[in-house]
């Protein structure tokens, strides 16, 4: 996928502050069995409640799978989310009757094949997890493999979990070798914690006498809201290949909503039906909101296909659930938004909104790369067969 560069004094304020954007990481794994209804990452059945904490895969009439030779930071998940393992290897065919070992678990890892390292590349190992940071994509490799013959329905839902990782330290005495110590109190490696709400968050930073981080509580939890506003996801791949560079997209199917259904077609018992779902940290602001470029303003592929957007139409395009997802989801996609108007995003190809949006779209970003250490991807697959 490419980004266009710089070519007029009107992109500047697209600018990315790559160096100023501390870099996360992607952890993306799923669960198949609901434990808790607060901590399922692929739970499966909308009737279970808290007290039914033991409904397993052997109930439903389909099972999760994903394949692939690795996961993405297994040790760290494993220290956040014990219950969480990388499922047991079987042979599966594909809907199209090729074979591949697929991997299954009543608690699902989502795994992944790293790209073959290019030789011409000297500095960079392709092979090697790059950090994530805007700009950055990818799919879940999730898969649905039916017990029966019989047509199956699922419903999807997205979220995404952010932690902060900060400094945490422990009474001089306890280290009195270390000479950093200020207010009695010495620096001790680093302590990564969840991002929930603000009075969980300061007790966990209080907790490692990080008292400094406590009192900005309410900031990473907006960092957080930032994070989740940025992240995209959608139902299939555009065109970034071929023809004009001027018509190219990323994605179809925006999931604006973070839910979708599925169903799942008769005749594939035993088979590995794929769940394709791709998400993205878009990079500037008018790869979502421009609607006709004419004017210069984008910097980038566009998100999804262009199109100028006639509200009278009935006919929903992606371009038209783009802007209005940046509506109603403004103050998780832009810091400040008071004086952010409906009228602005709908009309983001003036240049005067253009700039306000993207400036504020970017203090977003900033929020995010100054705070959010990693990140997961949650997704729930429920039965609604």
């Amino acid at each position: 996928m490419t980004n266009f560069g710089q070519t007029s004094s009107k992109r500047r304020n697209e600018d990315r502050r790559k160096i100023i954007v501390k870099l996360a990481i992607m952890l993306c794994f799923g669960v198949v069995v609901v434990i808790w209804a607060t901590i399922a990452w692929f739970s499966v059945n909308k009737s279970v409640d808290a007290s039914q904490a033991s409904v397993k895969t052997s109930t439903l009439p389909f099972d999760i799978a994903t394949t692939g030779s690795d996961v993405r930071h297994e040790e760290l998940i494993a220290s956040e989310r014990e219950a969480y393992v990388t499922g047991t290897p079987g042979t599966y065919p594909n809907e199209a009757g090729t074979s591949g070992t697929y991997y299954t678990a009543d608690s699902l890892l989502l795994r992944y094949t790293p790209d073959a390292d290019d030789p011409t590349t000297e500095d960079i190992d392709e092979s090697q997890d790059r950090d994530i940071s805007p700009g950055s994509s990818g799919e879940l490799n999730l898969f649905v493999i039916p017990k029966t013959n019989n047509a199956l329905s699922i419903n999807v839902s997205l979220n995404v979990v952010a932690f902060a990782e900060i400094d945490k330290y422990v009474e001089a005495e306890d280290d009195p070798n270390t000479p950093e110590v200020e207010s009695g109190y010495v620096k001790n490696g680093t302590e990564l914690i969840e991002i929930t709400n603000a009075t969980d968050f300061a007790s966990a930073a209080n907790a490692v006498h990080n008292s400094s981080v406590a009192s900005e509580a309410a900031d990473y939890i907006a960092a957080a809201e930032y994070l989740r506003g940025h992240i995209l996801f959608f139902g299939g791949e555009g065109n970034t290949t071929t023809g004009a560079e001027s018509t190219w997209y990323y994605y179809t199917t925006p999931y604006t909503q973070r839910y979708f259904e599925q169903t799942i077609a008769a005749g594939n018992q035993g088979k590995a039906v794929k769940v394709p779902i791709y998400w993205m940290w878009t990079n500037t602001l008018g790869q979502i909101a421009i609607q006709d470029n004419t004017g210069g303003l984008r910097n980038g592929i566009p998100v999804v296909q262009e199109t100028t957007i006639d509200l009278t139409d009935e006919n929903v395009t992606d371009k038209e659930l783009m802007l209005a997802y940046l509506n109603t989801e403004k103050a998780k996609v832009f810091s400040g938004t008071g004086t952010i108007t409906e009228n602005m995003i709908y009309h983001a190809d003036v240049a005067e909104n253009f700039e306000i949006l993207s400036r504020q779209y970017n203090a977003a970003d900033y929020e995010i790369g100054t705070r959010i250490a990693y990140f997961m991807i949650d997704v729930t697959v429920e039965s609604d067969s």
